[in-house]
C-alpha cells in the first residue's frame, strides 16, 4: 500500500506486524498527516526528551528503569518477572495524558537483578483526550464487569454509532472483547497470532458496517504489538487483571 512506501524504515518495521486491513478502517488523510511528524520524532527526536523526562519517574515505582542509551541486550531473556514489568509499563503508560511511547519490542530491554531496563524508540503519540479516557473506560468497564461502562467507552473511541441496533452493539464489544483472551477470569499467555486475528475480525466488521476510525487507533495497534511480541516470547501465563488493578489503584491512592 502507499503509505508503507513514505514510512520511515523502523515504523515499516513495527507496522508489518498490524494487518493491513486495519489501515483500510483508519481515515487516510489522518494517515497521511501523521506521516511528517513520526518522521521528525524517528529522525531528530522531537519531543523524546520532554515526554522522557515525564515518564521516568511514573516508571520507577514499579521498577522500570528508563535510559536514553541504546543498550546491549543480547543476553535479555524474557522472564516471567521481566514480562509483568512490561505489562506495569503498557499499563501505567495508557493512564499518561502527556504521551506514550509505543515499541514495547524487547530489543529495547534489557534486565537486571531489580529492575527492567528501557530504552525508549523516538515512536511515540499522545491519544486524543476524548480516546485516551473511553479507552480507560473499555478497560475499567471490562474488568470491573460493568457492561455499561464498558459500551459506553466503546462508543467514545468512535467503535459503536448511536443508531446501531442492539445486535451489532453487541457483535462489536465481543470482537474487542478478544483482545483481552480469558483475562478476566484467568492469568493468560500472550501470542501474537491470537491477537492479529482479533484486529483482522473486528476491521473486517467495522468495514461491513462502513465505519471510519481515528489514527488513534493505529497507534494503538502498534502499542499492541509490540507488547505482545515481547510478552510471547515467555510461555507463562500471566496475571494482566491483577497487574491492571495494581496500576490503577497506584494511581488513586
Amino acid at each position: 500500500m502507499i503509505l508503507m512506501r513514505i514510512l520511515p524504515g523502523v515504523l515499516k518495521e513495527l507496522v508489518k506486524h498490524v494487518p493491513t486491513v486495519l489501515f483500510q478502517v483508519v481515515e487516510w488523510h489522518e494517515l497521511a498527516a501523521e506521516v511528517p511528524k513520526l518522521s521528525r520524532r524517528i529522525l531528530q527526536k522531537e519531543g523524546y526528551e520532554p515526554l522522557f523526562n515525564i515518564q521516568k519517574p511514573s516508571l520507577a515505582p514499579f521498577g522500570i528503569e528508563m535510559t536514553p542509551e541504546l543498550l546491549n541486550n543480547t543476553a535479555y531473556a524474557v522472564t516471567k518477572e521481566s514480562a509483568e514489568k512490561c505489562l506495569y509499563l503498557y499499563f501505567r503508560q495508557l493512564f499518561s495524558t502527556q504521551g506514550i511511547f509505543l515499541d514495547l519490542r524487547s530489543q529495547n530491554f534489557a534486565a537486571n537483578h531489580t529492575n527492567l531496563r528501557w530504552h525508549p524508540s523516538g515512536i511515540w503519540t499522545q491519544f486524543s483526550p476524548d480516546f485516551q479516557a473511553g479507552l480507560l473506560e473499555v478497560y475499567e468497564g471490562f474488568y470491573q464487569e460493568d457492561e455499561a461502562k464498558y459500551f459506553s467507552g466503546l462508543k467514545r473511541i468512535g467503535l459503536i454509532a448511536e443508531d446501531w441496533n442492539a445486535s451489532d452493539k453487541n457483535e462489536l464489544g465481543n470482537l474487542f472483547k478478544a483482545q483481552f483472551g480469558s483475562s478476566l477470569t484467568s492469568n493468560i499467555v500472550f501470542n501474537l497470532d491470537d491477537l492479529k486475528n482479533s484486529i483482522i475480525k473486528l476491521s473486517h466488521f467495522l468495514l461491513k458496517k462502513k465505519v471510519k476510525i481515528t489514527n488513534n487507533f493505529l497507534y494503538l495497534g502498534i502499542y499492541l504489538v509490540t507488547l505482545y511480541s515481547h510478552l510471547e516470547q515467555n510461555r507463562e501465563a500471566l496475571p494482566v487483571k491483577e497487574i491492571y488493578f495494581n496500576v490503577r489503584n497506584s494511581l488513586k491512592s
